[in-house]
C-alpha cells in the first residue's frame, strides 16, 4: 500500500481477506478455513479479516459456530498491533461479528470489545464513514456486526448482514453503501463440480459488478466460501477453495478459478474485498494477484524489463567493440575478433 495515493478511498481497493480468519488452529475439516495464522496471513497480505467472536466468562474468545478456537481476541489483536508497528503505511480491515450467545459473562458483548479496543485507540478507526487510505495507514477500520447500546456511530455498521441469501444484497449505512455477495450454502444436494461452478458463479458476478462501477464510494464484500453437509454430501471448505476428486476426475476449486479470472481481466481494476479460504493454497500467487489489481502498470511491467535487457546487452557489445583504421571504416567487435582474419590477410606475404 505504500505505493498507493494516500486520497483513495479504501472501499476503491482490491483488498484480499480471509473468511473466519481465525479458524486455523482446529483440523476438523468443517470448522478449519485457514492454514495461516494471523501473522502469517498479514505477512502474506491479508488486509481484510473476518473475526466470529463469543464472550465466556467475560472474555471474548475466537469461535466458529459452535467451535471454540482456543485463542482469544485480544491474543489475536496484539499481534496486529505488532505487525503494524513495523508497517505503518499499511491498513487494516477487521470485521467483529458476535457469532454465539454469552456464557456465564457479567459483561455485555459491546463492552467487551470496547474494553479490548479502547487502550488501543491510536490503532483503531471506530467512524462510521468510508476512510481514504491515508486516514487509515497505520491503523485498523471497524466493520462491526454486532448490536450494543449506543452504538449508532462506532465502526462501518454491517449487522443488516444477511445470512446465506441467494443474490448479493446491500446495506445501507452512513451516506455509504455496501454490497455483500455470501452465499454459502445450497438448499439442494449438490455434487462437488456443479457447487463449485455455482459458488464460482456467485463469485465472479460481484466482481464484475465491483469492477464496472465507478462510484468509488461504493464497497464490495464478496466471499468465496463455502460448504455443504447433508445425507448425500459432505464437502469440506478445504475442498470448495482447493479443489477435489471427483469420480476420478480432478475439479479445480474456487482459488484456482479465481486467479484465472484474474489473469483474464488484467491491469487495474477494482475488486473490493476479496475474503477467501485457503488463499495460500492452489496458485501460490492468488494474493499477490489481487494486490497488483491496484497498480495501472501490472501489463507493462514485463515489456519494460525485457526492453531494460535489450539495452543493457546492446551496450556492452557496443563497449565491447573497437574502431580499427583501415578496413573500410568497419567497427570491430573486438570479444568476436571480428578483424583478426583481416590482419592475418595484411601481414602474410603476397
Amino acid at each position: 500500500m505504500s505505493r498507493l495515493d494516500d486520497d483513495i478511498l479504501v472501499s476503491a481497493l482490491t483488498l484480499p481477506g480471509t473468511h473466519d480468519s481465525a479458524a486455523y488452529k482446529t483440523s476438523w475439516p468443517f470448522v478449519q478455513t485457514q492454514k495461516l495464522n494471523i501473522l502469517q496471513q498479514l505477512d502474506e497480505g491479508i488486509r481484510y479479516f473476518d473475526f466470529r467472536c463469543g464472550i465466556r466468562d467475560d472474555i471474548v474468545e475466537m469461535v466458529h459456530g459452535i467451535s471454540v478456537l482456543g485463542i482469544t481476541l485480544e491474543l489475536v489483536l496484539d499481534t496486529m498491533y505488532l505487525w503494524l508497528l513495523a508497517h505503518s503505511s499499511e491498513a487494516l480491515i477487521v470485521q467483529i461479528k458476535q457469532d454465539r450467545k454469552a456464557e456465564r459473562s457479567t459483561v455485555h458483548f459491546s463492552h467487551a470489545i470496547a474494553q479490548l479496543l479502547d487502550p488501543k485507540s491510536e490503532r483503531w478507526r471506530t467512524a462510521n464513514t468510508t476512510p481514504t487510505l491515508g486516514e487509515l495507514r497505520g491503523k485498523i477500520q471497524l466493520f462491526r456486526r454486532f448490536e450494543g447500546p449506543s452504538l449508532h456511530a462506532y465502526g462501518i455498521d454491517v449487522t443488516q448482514w444477511q445470512d446465506n441469501p441467494i443474490r448479493p444484497f446491500t446495506i445501507y449505512a452512513k451516506e455509504m453503501r455496501i454490497t455483500i455477495q455470501d452465499h454459502y450454502s445450497f438448499p439442494d444436494p449438490e455434487p462437488l463440480p456443479d457447487l463449485i461452478v455455482k459458488k464460482g458463479g456467485d463469485v465472479s458476478e460481484l466482481l464484475n459488478q465491483a469492477a464496472t462501477n465507478q462510484e468509488a464510494g461504493h464497497w464490495y464484500i464478496n466471499f468465496t466460501s463455502a460448504f455443504e453437509f447433508n445425507v448425500y454430501y459432505q464437502i469440506p471448505p478445504r475442498e470448495i477453495a482447493v479443489g477435489g476428486w471427483w469420480v476420478f476426475k480432478w475439479e479445480d476449486g474456487i482459488n484456482l478459478r479465481l486467479r484465472a479470472f484474474l489473469r483474464d481481466h488484467k491491469g487495474k481494476r477494482r475488486f473490493g474485498i476479496v475474503a477467501m479460504d485457503f488463499p495460500e493454497s492452489g496458485p501460490n500467487d492468488l494474493i499477490t494477484a489481487l494486490i497488483r489489481s491496484n497498480s495501472k502498470h501490472e501489463r507493462q511491467a514485463p515489456s519494460i524489463l525485457r526492453l531494460a535487457v535489450v539495452l543493457i546487452l546492446l551496450s556492452l557489445f557496443v563497449v565491447a567493440s573497437s574502431y580499427v583504421p583501415g578496413h573500410s571504416g568497419l567497427w570491430c567487435p573486438t570479444l568476436l575478433h571480428a578483424c583478426s582474419h583481416v590482419d592475418s590477410t595484411a601481414q602474410s606475404p603476397g
